[in-house]
This record gives structure tokens, C-alpha cells and sequence, in this order.
């Protein structure tokens, strides 16, 4: 009897982890069926983060797009130029603290980082 008893066990086992469970969601518009699966779930892949194979350069940031990251330096040489402008800082400070360009690269994910060259 108990080798019967185990016998349908592991037979319920086997089959409910085969079956589809069907989840119905009722809106006011259009109704929505989700299907999943049981063995599904268990092979869910984990999202691997990037690591990036070139080190972040002195401006910190990584940029989407080169583009991006020439609006970022404009924006910084502006900021630095505004400042002396408005006699905030010295032209001494301006000259020291102000990038007077700066040299890009890209990852192998397609971002951008760089470095700002002072004089």
C-alpha cells in the first residue's frame, strides 16, 4: 500500500510540473490572458550587469552617446565661463579650473566617458 501511496505521488508530481497555469485579468476595456508555466519560472535568466572594459576617465560619468557627452563638456565650459563673467572667480581661477578640452573613448557597450585636458 505505501509503494501505491508513492507511486501516485510522484505521478501528481510529474504532471503538475508540466501543467499551465492560466491567470485571467479583467479590465474595462479589453480582458487579458498571461500564460505561464511552472518550468518557466525556473529558467528564468538572471540579468547580468556590464562591466566596462575601459576605466571611467576624470569627468565621472559614462554618456549614452558621444553627442551626449560633447553637450555635457559645453555645458562645464559654460558654467566655468559664467562664473568669471560674473566675477565669481578670478581669471586665474577661470584659466586653472575651466577644461579647455577633453579627449573621449567608448566602451565596448556603446557608452561614453573621457577625460577634460586643462592647461
Amino acid at each position: 500500500m505505501k509503494k501505491f501511496v508513492s507511486i501516485i505521488m510522484a505521478l501528481i508530481v510529474l504532471f503538475s510540473a508540466s501543467v499551465e497555469t492560466e491567470v485571467i485579468t479583467a479590465s474595462a476595456k479589453t480582458p487579458t490572458t498571461i500564460t505561464a508555466s511552472v518550468k518557466a519560472k525556473a529558467r528564468k535568466k538572471k540579468k547580468r550587469k556590464h562591466k566596462h572594459n575601459v576605466p571611467k576617465g576624470n569627468m565621472g560619468k559614462w554618456f549614452k552617446s558621444r553627442k551626449a557627452l560633447k553637450k555635457y563638456v559645453a555645458k562645464e565650459m559654460k558654467y566655468w565661463a559664467d562664473l568669471e563673467e560674473r566675477g565669481e572667480i578670478t581669471r586665474e581661477e577661470y584659466y586653472k579650473k575651466c577644461p579647455c578640452g577633453y579627449e573621449a573613448w567608448s566602451c565596448s557597450c556603446g557608452k561614453w566617458t573621457g577625460n577634460f585636458k586643462y592647461d
